[in-house]
């Protein structure tokens, strides 16, 4: 049975220092995966998982989200008076699949991605659970299923929360946080996480995604969080780990397929991943790499 979650909290605070320079003037959120930014993938998987409410957590003073997800006056009427009405009812179609709602986090608020989950709970209902996804990530999948959907289903009763991971093979697992598991009363469970664990000492295979689903009990304990003593940032996986020692967190494992446009390289593979789905575009690929051989 379907846990009833509605809300979403999708961290876009921070400063996309992995793309730089060109995050200097684009938010990295905003990057184009062929003509949509990337965030918007991720949202729209929400969507088809029974997301109804998206709070952003945005940096202040920033303004493409809101007119990707709000629209933009001018720029409707404009499409209005020249006659695009396929291109407006697209956009209109965005702005209306779900509640859209934005929180700025304060400059002095900490950094870390506990800090936007602290501050969407003050925008919750009493006793409500939440999907909590990053920005310039997604999971793509061809056979029309959502990985979104998996998680949330994930959450069964007794259950505090749930992390999702993905399989990685042994000669990448060391450059991702790596789930340690156990059990209890007879199902999987997280026990803790190896960040970055050296060759041959990975405790599972099993790379952690950063998408979760909490229930008030795990944001209990990031209301509590602390700061890491050595980078000064809150990581709510830190309170992920503190409640899985208390309480039972459970273990979606995701099949899509994993595409982090957060780096140059990555960014690249998920353009080429969606055009190769599109016959107008995948063509030009075949054309560039056969000029090239």
């Amino acid at each position: 049975m379907k846990t009833n979650i509605s809300t979403a909290v999708i961290m876009v605070a921070g400063y996309g220092t992995r793309m730089l320079p060109v995050t200097a003037g684009i938010q990295k959120e905003m990057l184009p995966i062929l003509n949509r930014p990337v965030i918007d993938y991720t949202v729209a998987d929400c969507i088809a998982a029974g997301i109804k409410r998206i709070i952003f957590v945005t940096r202040p003073g920033t303004r493409a989200l809101q007119d990707y997800y709000l629209g933009q006056p001018d720029l409707e009427q404009h499409l209005k008076r020249f006659g695009k009405a396929k291109a407006l009812a697209e956009l209109q179609e965005i702005h209306h699949s779900a509640q859209f709602e934005f929180i700025e986090q304060p400059a002095d608020a900490g950094y870390g991605t506990g800090i936007p989950v602290r501050l969407a709970r003050q925008h919750l209902a009493a006793g409500e659970s939440i999907l909590v996804c990053n920005s310039d990530d997604f999971l793509y999948r061809t056979d029309g299923q959502s990985d979104t959907d998996g998680l949330i289903r994930a959450l069964t009763p007794g259950l505090a929360g749930v992390v999702s991971a993905l399989e990685k093979p042994a000669d990448e697992i060391g450059r991702y946080g790596v789930l340690a598991l156990g059990s209890r009363e007879g199902r999987e469970v997280l026990t803790g996480i190896v960040e970055k664990p050296a060759p041959g000492t990975a405790p599972s295979n099993l790379a952690n995604l950063g998408k979760y689903v909490l229930t008030p009990t795990l944001l209990d304990y990031v209301d509590n969080l602390k700061p890491d003593p050595r980078s000064g940032e809150y990581y709510v996986i830190d309170a992920i780990q503190a409640c899985a020692r208390e309480h039972a967190v459970g273990v979606y494992r995701a099949t899509g397929r994993h595409l982090d446009a957060g780096n140059p390289a990555g960014w690249l593979e998920a353009n080429l991943v969606l055009a190769q789905t599109k016959p107008e575009l995948a063509h030009i690929i075949d054309r560039v790499l056969g000029e090239k051989s």
